[in-house]
């Protein structure tokens, strides 16, 4: 090899070999990814948002006459649908409705059905406006129904209050109208009234509370105001 065609490689060694055996030259923000998720997004706006949101659910607790929630129902999926408005770049206000359908519980025949539904008012509180990952808490209340068709028996019902609701979520914001989340909530009820005993409605004596518990992915659409 000629001696001209050894200076280059020589200056291309001279320099890498220094950074090779000091680690303070390395970039220490190199391999930092957050900002390629958490990056700067326009701020939300006032307006109409509409939230979809799927997953597993389950509950506990007291289920009047019957005895509890476990009798009757196992794990089960549910969906919801969210209508809200955002009165401010973090906080919103509006109502929610889901509906699920539970595998028989351990104290019900085979071919028994159970389904629930919930539905009522909440306020959400974001955390940031302005990042794509967007912590939120929401804070409802409203009313809890639970039906059961007996594979050997004429149906059930019980009606009661959704006492507290509480949802976690992270919004990820791919827009400032899309946003994905997973969220976990729980739901503090209580059911007033039943007809397991007799066809009509009546007061249910025991009136026990129930927990119920929800794991899933929600999607937000912001419809403008």
């Amino acid at each position: 090899m000629k001696p001209l065609h050894m200076v280059p490689l020589a200056v291309a060694i001279a320099a890498a070999g220094p950074a090779h055996a000091d680690p303070e030259s390395l970039n220490p923000d190199a391999f930092d990814l957050s900002g390629a998720l958490d990056r700067p997004v326009a701020s939300t706006r006032p307006g109409f948002e509409v939230a979809l949101a799927g997953g597993y659910t389950q509950g506990v607790g007291g289920a009047g006459a019957i005895g509890t929630v476990q009798d009757l129902t196992g794990p089960g999926g549910a969906v919801e649908l969210q209508l809200a408005y955002r009165r401010s770049a973090r906080f919103s206000t509006g109502v929610y409705g889901t509906l699920a359908w539970f595998h028989h519980g351990e104290a019900i025949a085979d071919g028994s059905r159970t389904y629930g539904a919930t539905a009522g008012v909440q306020a959400v509180w974001h955390g940031s406006d302005t990042r794509a990952l967007d912590p939120w808490v929401s804070i409802g209340a409203g009313w809890r129904g639970l039906w059961v068709t007996y594979a050997d028996a004429r149906p059930s019902a019980m009606h009661g209050i959704e006492l507290l609701r509480v949802q976690l979520g992270i919004d990820y914001r791919f827009s400032p109208r899309l946003a994905i989340a997973p969220v976990v909530a729980a739901s503090l009820s209580v059911f007033l009234v039943e007809n397991a005993v007799m066809p009509e409605f009546t007061s249910v004596q025991d009136k026990r509370l129930n927990l119920y518990g929800f794991t899933g992915l929600l999607g937000r659409f912001d419809l403008g105001g």
